[in-house]
């Protein structure tokens, strides 16, 4: 099992301000042609602001997002000419709403998303650090999603919520250890240097594009919050 890199997990959740920039926007409602839609999807009152992304359907009132297709902003509803280049689908029900994901390799993951946020980037060129010369990031055009769970409220319940998400994703259950044992030694944790400790997994890559798990809270919280997050991220594309 492959844990995703520290770049990666931090960048994900740095754009999560971004996403709330376009929460309550122009209402996301009617399913595609050729869908079902249940009768109770509006009670999510899901917000979305962009094109209508052609990668997501309406089915049997399941929001399902079909990531095998090739990732594009038409597909997951980017304005490419907007400054910030997110496609956020914003919903504040309780609980969440129910989304699938149709991933490569064949597989299908149903999780409860408050948040479902992709992102597109690009790099010119190769980023590199002046200091050791290493390059930090290649060039290309980079697609990310961040999927946001329902939070989860204390010790018990962020681990519970957790070990349900690797068994979702078919992970098996050695992080739980890991989580448990930062639970235990968060009060020698300096907030200051590490405001937010965490552990995450992943499944194995396929066709370019790479889907985990993350849970994270603040060690300096008596009652700590467990933030539960799902990523996406593919191979970097070549710039047009």
């Amino acid at each position: 099992m492959a844990m995703i890199s520290s770049r990666r997990f931090f960048a994900v959740m740095a754009i999560s301000t971004s996403a709330v920039l376009f929460a309550g926007c122009a209402s996301f409602q009617a399913p595609r042609p050729g869908t079902s839609s249940h009768p109770n999807r509006s009670e999510y009152d899901v917000s979305h602001h962009g094109p209508r992304p052609t990668a997501m359907a309406i089915k049997d009132g399941v929001e399902v997002w079909d990531l095998t297709v090739p990732p594009t902003a038409e597909a997951f509803g980017i304005d490419p000419d907007d400054t910030v280049m997110v496609g956020a689908y914003s919903s504040s029900t309780p609980g969440g709403r129910p989304v699938r994901f149709l991933l490569p390799g064949g597989e299908d993951v149903d999780v409860r998303a408050n948040e479902v946020v992709f992102e597109l980037s690009e790099n010119d060129q190769a980023i590199t650090s002046r200091a050791t010369g290493k390059e930090l990031s290649p060039a290309g055009r980079f697609f990310d999603l961040r999927v946001d769970a329902p939070a989860a409220q204390g010790a018990e319940a962020g681990v519970a919520a957790y070990r349900k998400a690797l068994q979702e994703l078919g992970l098996p259950d050695d992080t739980v250890s890991e989580l448990q044992e930062q639970i235990e030694r968060a009060a020698t944790v300096d907030p200051l240097s590490s405001p937010r400790v965490g552990v995450s997994a992943s499944i194995p890559k396929t066709d370019g594009f790479r889907f985990s798990v993350s849970t994270a809270f603040r060690p300096d919280r008596d009652d700590p919050t467990f933030l539960l997050e799902f990523h996406g991220a593919w191979d970097p594309l070549p710039v047009s």
